[in-house]
């Protein structure tokens, strides 16, 4: 046997020693994700972290996380059967956490899609699809790139079963679709983008400027995404979120009422016989 060795002691420890338990939500907190103040709905969601331990922070692991929520939820739009079929059902934004101020987690625009089931539905026979992708750059430079969808319709009166575009009509509209969205976009910052594309202002501008051209219908931002972005200013990134709503995570939930207190009642003298 060799000198320090313990034949009691196996590689893998003492047999029948019990691990220790430990709960692993006890490690972890709560926080609340904020949206800018172009949405309704400012805390938008909640999220759970590992707390700061030694050389892992808290802070370095919530961001860059990225969430995706519908439009409706962040404006609060309940469905009924009038808006049913409005796009922002069936838009998803996706916000991307760039500072942590205590439980909030303040978010800027990462990206905005339509759903697949919204952009199969568009579509029809007898019609052409217009597709064009757009990079173009904000006033406070972030690059985004845009995709945009139009299909051919009818016009009035018309005989012919089908209504394809000719190809040079087709270039000609991507061409107006460029030159739009770049002139509108190099004069607004990120905000007023994403004012504009979940309110639908520069795609009716859009469809007007165009349907001279082509008759179109369905004319779509169907996918909008950050290619770039300058650097983190967090004076900007809390000027574009304003009011911050408290968070409710750092306080106790549990609410313990203190017993009434008790009255005291003098104890009677027993009687003298």
């Amino acid at each position: 046997m060799a000198v320090g060795k313990n034949k009691r002691v196996s590689k893998g420890g003492r047999k029948g020693a019990k691990k220790k338990i430990s709960e692993p939500m006890l490690r972890k907190e709560w926080y609340d994700v904020v949206a800018p103040a172009t949405f309704t709905q400012r805390q938008a969601a909640k999220t759970i972290c590992n707390k700061t331990q030694g050389l892992k922070i808290a802070a370095d692991n919530l961001r860059g996380r990225v969430f995706d929520i519908f439009q409706a939820d962040l404006d609060k739009q309940e469905l009924t059967t009038d808006n049913k079929d409005q796009d922002s059902a069936f838009r998803r934004v996706k916000l991307e956490v760039m500072e942590v101020q205590g439980r909030n987690l303040l978010t800027q625009f990462h990206s905005l899609h339509l759903t697949t089931d919204k952009q199969r539905s568009l579509i029809q026979k007898w019609g052409t699809l217009i597709e064009a992708q757009i990079e173009a750059k904000t006033a406070d430079g972030y690059t985004l790139r845009l995709f945009i969808t139009a299909f051919t319709k009818k016009q009035k009166g018309q005989l012919s079963k089908n209504s394809y575009a000719p190809t040079r009509l087709e270039k000609w509209v991507r061409f107006r679709m460029t030159k739009i969205v770049q002139k509108r976009l190099a004069k607004a910052t990120i905000d007023d983008v994403v004012k504009m594309l979940t309110t639908d202002v520069l795609i009716n501008s859009i469809a007007a400027r165009c349907n001279p051209i082509l008759p179109l219908r369905d004319v779509k931002f169907t996918k909008v995404k950050t290619v770039r972005r300058p650097k983190l200013d967090v004076q900007k990134l809390l000027d574009s979120h304003g009011a911050i709503p408290e968070s409710d995570e750092g306080k106790d939930r549990v609410h313990i009422e203190a017993p009434p207190a008790e009255v005291e009642t003098a104890a009677e003298e027993p009687k003298a016989e």
